[in-house]
């Protein structure tokens, strides 16, 4: 399941404002961390299956005492030019920022990291940042 799919599911932080608008309410921690705990738990049925022709999604963990959700994924391919940890920590933090829910946690002290398994090297973990 990508990212994106799972964090749509997430709409119940959007909220009714008193003034009698919508707007996104304040990232309450423990209905984000049951929110995501629920994701990670569906997404077990997704373990294994390939996202794309290099990525393979390893599954969701979420460990709601640290605020720490992590998203696991294998690619087939390892690193083939220098920058290859820098491009995927870019990629990341686009993925991540680009979710208004995602950036909103972040910006709420929860930490979104990509633990990513390439042949040729260890996991490589990234931490996405907004900036």
């Amino acid at each position: 399941m990508r990212a994106g799919i799972m964090v749509a599911s997430l709409s119940l932080a959007v909220a009714v404002t008193p003034a009698g608008g919508i707007g996104m309410a304040a990232l309450d921690n423990e209905q984000f961390c049951a929110a995501m705990s629920e994701i990670a738990r569906l997404g077990k049925a997704n373990v294994g299956t390939w996202l794309d022709r290099n990525t393979r999604d390893d599954g969701v963990e979420v460990v709601c005492r640290i605020r720490t959700v992590n998203y696991k994924r294998f690619v087939r391919s390892g690193p083939a030019a220098p920058d290859w940890r820098d491009r995927k920590q870019r990629e990341w933090n686009s993925t991540a920022c680009s979710s208004g829910l995602l950036r909103e946690a972040i910006e709420n002290g929860w930490i979104i990291t990509t633990t990513i398994t390439a042949p040729g090297i260890e996991r490589v973990i990234l931490i996405a940042s907004c900036s």
